[in-house]
């Protein structure tokens, strides 16, 4: 079992004894001030962690022999960050299209910085010389390379479907998933591929404690331990993962997991008798057949 890590004895302590005071408090009372205290890195994220993903995902793609070069890929959720995007385009990609439905990005000096700080590091990490993609002064991306479009993957119409779709850390915050899956292969073409990483475990694991959330009704966890607008946890679970890709049509061809200690405590019946309950973290490699 691979083991979290037991720093922040304090917010551990709390969480583990008073989860759905501290839930209601960050997801309807909204009280982040609180977390940037104890847990400062809650729901954070870098793009120094992002890019980590790159290797991961084009070896995965390598082994199966499919080839980046000249091809159309599009993220689901980058949020703020366009590091992937600049890493497939490196690796030969055409095109990189970026759907995000809670786009983060702001006109704002701090935002600038950011772009600049990231291509910065992108280009001391892949040795580039020419970086067309993005203007670094205003941080406008290049047509030619990048499109970002802000809405729901669903009501989204693409001029031309892609060969690769991929997302890191995105599809456990969707509701109604099976139709972005259903999507997802409506929009790739046949023979294309898509890689997804999902973080299985509860949001807050953060607390040392990565599957707290398996006590919850759905009714509770739903109408008052989660907010869309915050940040929504679905619970769909590793083997519903396989079972819907499946049905919309993907193959599986590689996968990797990561599995963790589940507690002891009161399991809720929708979750009671289930064999993949250890499971935190899955990377999906999927064809389209």
């Amino acid at each position: 079992m691979h083991s979290l890590r037991k720093d922040n004895m304090l917010a551990r302590f709390l969480f583990n004894r008073f989860d759905f005071v501290i839930r209601i408090l960050y997801c309807k009372l909204r009280c982040y001030r609180l977390f940037d205290y104890l847990v400062p890195d809650l729901y954070s994220s870098n793009f120094a962690s992002l890019n980590s993903y790159f290797n991961i995902i084009s070896g995965a793609l390598n082994e199966k022999g499919f080839r980046l070069e000249n091809k159309s890929v599009l993220e689901i959720g980058p949020g703020n960050s366009y590091i992937n995007a600049y890493n497939f385009l490196h690796a030969g990609a055409r095109t990189v299209i970026l759907v995000d439905k809670f786009p983060r990005y702001t006109d704002s000096d701090r935002q600038r910085s950011y772009i600049k700080n990231e291509i910065e590091f992108f280009k001391s990490r892949s040795n580039a010389g020419e970086f067309p993609y993005i203007d670094q002064e205003t941080g406008m991306l290049n047509p030619d390379y990048i499109t970002f479009i802000a809405g729901d993957l669903r009501s989204i119409v693409f001029e031309n479907n892609v060969d690769f779709i991929y997302s890191i850390a995105v599809l456990h915050h969707v509701q109604n998933l099976e139709e972005y899956i259903h999507r997802m292969s409506e929009i790739l073409n046949p023979g294309g591929m898509m890689y997804h990483v999902v973080d299985l475990k509860d949001k807050f694991h953060s607390f040392g404690s990565p599957f707290l959330f398996y006590k919850y009704s759905d009714f509770v966890w739903e109408r008052l331990c989660t907010d869309r607008a915050v940040t929504y946890t679905n619970r769909v679970r590793y083997r519903d993962y396989v079972d819907m890709f499946e049905r919309c049509g993907f193959e599986l061809v590689w996968e990797k997991t990561l599995s963790y200690e589940v507690p002891k405590f009161g399991i809720n019946k929708k979750f009671a008798g289930r064999s993949d309950l250890s499971i935190g973290d899955a990377h999906f490699l999927l064809r389209k057949r």
